[in-house]
């Protein structure tokens, strides 16, 4: 059955070029190389493969259309590498306690996925929330969630982080699922939600880290965010999306006005840590 984890499992040659894959330096030739290994490991078909990912979770992973699954399927070390090292850092020091994560734009869930496992190998009790909009990415998150045995640990909304509670618009990209977004013009309809909402509702005390990446529509949902939820409800560490700001609409200025230092610059994010 495809729905029991492990029926769709690369073949014994896909699993040795995904291991050479691993192996390329995170840099401009090993995104070179990978890009030849992408077929022979299977990720241009189209279909999907059942692979460990992050040491301890499991995740069923859809190469050819989405690519975070990819980098994850293929090369995990070229998917946000220095974003990643900082916030398995920043979960190291919880040892011993409860960590919490909140996921906006959660996607295959891959974010809380490698946070649990950092979580898990810390020693630390993991608990989350995960927000997705599109129908199809939330029904890939929580299968991925089942079969790595988080489901008692995140709760998941099928939602859009907004300013307003009601519904939006959404457009999706079968070819890059990634890309979809929030879109007056799109061909769907989703429900939205303020963020201070949806995490008061979770039962989540408070943030310890925040994943937020929603296609340009951060500025929208941080905006309500920071107006509306206490400071002790902030995040202590936030991963932001950055690379589709626009001029007099940042997201990185509202949270720097907010009380965040930046630890962190990339081509897409910006990692920071709220310092109130």
């Amino acid at each position: 059955m495809t729905d029991s984890f492990g029926a769709l499992s690369p073949s014994s040659f896909q699993e040795g070029v995904r291991a050479i894959s691993r192996g390329l330096p995170a840099n401009y030739w090993g995104r070179r190389f990978a890009s030849i290994l992408l077929g022979p490991a299977g990720g241009r078909a189209r279909r999907a493969y059942d692979v460990c990912v992050f040491g301890s979770q499991k995740a069923r992973l859809h190469p050819y259309d989405n690519i975070c699954e990819k980098r994850v399927f293929l090369t995990p070390q070229l998917w946000d590498g220095e974003e990643r090292a900082l916030l398995s850092e920043f979960i190291s020091e919880h040892a011993g306690r409860e960590f919490h994560f909140v996921d906006v734009g959660a996607n295959a869930g891959l974010y809380t996925l490698f946070a649990r496992a950092e979580a898990m190998r810390a020693g630390a009790r993991f608990r989350g929330l995960c927000i997705e909009a599109d129908p199809e990415m939330a029904a890939r998150l929580r299968f991925n969630l089942a079969v790595s045995g988080a489901l008692s640990e995140v709760r998941t909304l099928v939602c859009a982080a907004s300013d307003t509670e009601g519904a939006l618009g959404f457009s999706r990209d079968a070819t890059s699922r990634g890309l979809s977004r929030v879109d007056p013009d799109g061909e769907m309809r989703v429900n939205a939600r303020p963020l201070h909402l949806m995490v008061s509702a979770s039962g989540l005390e408070r943030i310890d880290a925040m994943k937020i990446d929603i296609e340009g529509h951060e500025f929208t949902a941080l905006s309500a965010f920071f107006k509306s939820a206490p400071p002790w409800r902030f995040p202590r560490f936030l991963i932001l999306e950055t690379s589709h700001e626009k001029e007099g609409a940042s997201a990185l200025g509202l949270a720097l006005g907010a009380g965040y230092e930046t630890r962190l610059r990339t081509r897409r994010n910006a990692v920071l840590a709220f310092a109130r």
